[in-house]
């Protein structure tokens, strides 16, 4: 079965400077033995960004019984799910759109966002410049 691929972008602005992160969501469709009946069904899960908050699904619909489970949460994504995500998609990265961005705006928004201490966010800014994360 083929697993499909979906990503949402988010453009993200501050203090005049616009970055774009890759991607806010992914998904992934894979088989599935149906909880009801046993008969493999297709199971569609996925994780996003809401609001500055990880959410993440995952659904199963039977063709042959109909049962239909779905089951979200915030927060920590299921090692299972998170595992087939990583593998089909990778881990999510920065992309900086304006290589002029001044790296006090990158390095202010990054200890905001993310809580990184000033020797983090210095690593990370050169490695959003570099292109490497």
């Amino acid at each position: 079965m083929a697993s499909v691929v979906v990503a949402v972008t988010a453009w993200w602005a501050h203090e005049s400077e616009v970055w774009e992160l890759v991607p806010v969501g992914e998904l992934v469709r894979y088989p599935s033995a149906c909880e009801n009946c046993d008969a493999l069904t297709e199971c569609e899960g996925g994780e996003g960004l809401v609001d500055g908050q990880v959410h993440w699904d995952i659904t199963r619909r039977c063709a042959v019984c109909g049962a239909c489970v779905v089951v979200c949460g915030r927060s920590d994504v299921p090692g299972d799910l998170r595992e087939r995500l990583l593998t089909e998609h990778g881990p999510a990265r920065l992309q900086l759109l304006d290589s002029s961005t001044s790296a006090v705006v990158l390095m202010k928004v990054m200890r905001a966002e993310l809580g990184l201490d000033l020797i983090q966010v210095k690593a990370m800014v050169q490695r959003v410049r570099a292109g490497s994360r």
